[in-house]
């Protein structure tokens, strides 16, 4: 019966974790095998290849976004830069701070307005959720993703260093971003905090959620690891970052939730900063 009333009104649905189609007769998602109870399924017209009403927004909506990123990303070192010379002693790590937060109230906005909106559960949405597999295997993952993008981009260090290629050589956290003394619990918030949240929000809940449904797992996941590179402006962090992204995108795909792409994420810049502030 089920099968028959998506043939007679030309509809498939779409799973509410992954938002890629579920064969008609199934309850369970083949790529993500999430079990979808009937009542979250959505019907979704083929011809017009419209959205889930989980994940409604566009793929132009995606693009807009990323342009409007840009912009915010510009305006808020603008306003930091603004605001450093307030606290001369240590105005770089100021600005970093006062950035930072800018940039991330600036995504969750962007994201908001651009299609979250929309969706009837935003947080799910988004991917804010409960991980599908039991937590002993979600953090395995996120072990293996973290020391995965560890090791990369160790790796590509050793390589850009023995190649004397000065121009790809990643960039290392200044000192001078970091305040010092007890006010390293300050920058650490922001940087191993805020910082993953913000991103993982951005690249992860917003750009691959919202591909997945309409190119597949695979071109997604590569798709938003080249935009997640790109657009931190910077030669020496495109194939590092690259790297990252890809693991990431497959950590939410195979768990379906943003939490470990988030514990993972920061787990890298708490282990950058605390380098630096150990003098490594």
């Amino acid at each position: 019966l089920r099968l028959f009333d998506v043939l007679m009104t030309n509809q498939i649905r779409y799973c509410s974790n992954c938002a890629l189609p579920i064969p008609a007769g199934s309850d369970r998602c083949p790529t993500c095998r999430w079990e979808t109870r009937p009542q979250e399924m959505s019907g979704v017209a083929v011809e017009g290849r419209e959205d889930s009403r989980f994940v409604p927004w566009t793929v132009g909506q995606i693009s807009i976004g990323l342009f409007l990123f840009v912009g915010v990303l510009y305006a808020a070192a603008f306003m930091a830069r603004a605001v450093g010379p307030l606290y001369p002693q240590h105005e770089t790590a100021l600005e970093t701070w006062v950035a930072v937060h800018l940039l991330a109230a600036g995504i969750a906005l962007l994201v908001w307005f651009m299609g979250v909106r929309q969706s009837p559960s935003p947080l799910r949405a988004l991917g804010l959720v409960r991980p599908r597999l039991s937590v002993p295997w979600s953090a395995l993952l996120t072990l293996a993703t973290l020391g995965f993008s560890i090791v990369a981009t160790f790796l590509y260090g050793l390589i850009v260093e023995s190649l004397d290629l000065q121009a790809l050589r990643p960039p290392e956290i200044r000192t001078e971003a970091i305040f010092p003394g007890v006010g390293f619990l300050v920058t650490f918030q922001a940087l191993a905090v805020v910082t993953p949240v913000s991103e993982e929000v951005l690249f992860r809940g917003f750009v691959l959620r919202g591909l997945l449904a309409r190119i597949g797992s695979g071109p997604a996941i590569v798709s938003t690891a080249l935009v997640f590179s790109a657009l931190h402006l910077d030669a020496g962090t495109i194939i590092p970052i690259f790297l990252t992204g890809l693991a990431l995108g497959w950590l939410h795909v195979k768990t379906g939730s943003l939490w470990p792409c988030i514990a993972a994420h920061a787990g890298q810049n708490a282990i950058a900063l605390l380098a630096v502030k150990a003098g490594l």
